[in-house]
């Protein structure tokens, strides 16, 4: 159960940090009366993506039944971060704009560490669930 407590708090922590990320701390070019850069869109879903990562840590946290499930979904949502800036809607094309240079490789690095740490707990998963079935198995051939 330690590592329920850890992996969820640890999503929570990384979800509430891609928000804060997206919405207050990174710069990204503000809407004007004309347009609307594709940098604000990015702001704008990787923030709820964000919060989505969060709220799967919370339900990694009540429900530990679906825990290897919702490792698989922080793995999805911490790939969705990284395409976010860089596939799906993008930033600015120009390099100068803070957007391009420092906003969308925070994005790409911290995506790729949530899934990476999705990845890993799900390596921790299985090798519990491997390990436990192996000590059943000795039990009852004993």
């Amino acid at each position: 159960m330690t590592n329920g407590i850890f992996f969820g708090t640890i999503t929570v922590l990384l979800g509430t940090i891609t928000s804060l990320l997206s919405f207050v701390l990174l710069p990204f070019c503000k809407p004007t009366e004309d347009f609307v850069m594709r940098c604000h869109y990015t702001s704008i879903t990787d923030g709820f993506v964000g919060i989505a990562i969060a709220l799967v840590g919370i339900a990694y946290l009540l429900l530990p039944k679906a825990q290897k499930a919702l490792s698989f979904v922080v793995i999805g949502l911490g790939v969705l971060t990284s395409l976010v800036p860089t596939v799906i809607v993008g930033v600015c094309s120009h390099p100068h704009m803070h957007c391009h240079s420092i906003s969308s490789p925070v994005l790409q690095l911290i995506g790729i560490a949530i899934a990476l740490f999705g990845v890993a707990n799900i390596a921790f998963l299985a090798s519990r669930n491997f390990e436990s079935e192996n000590f059943t198995n000795e039990i009852y051939n004993a």
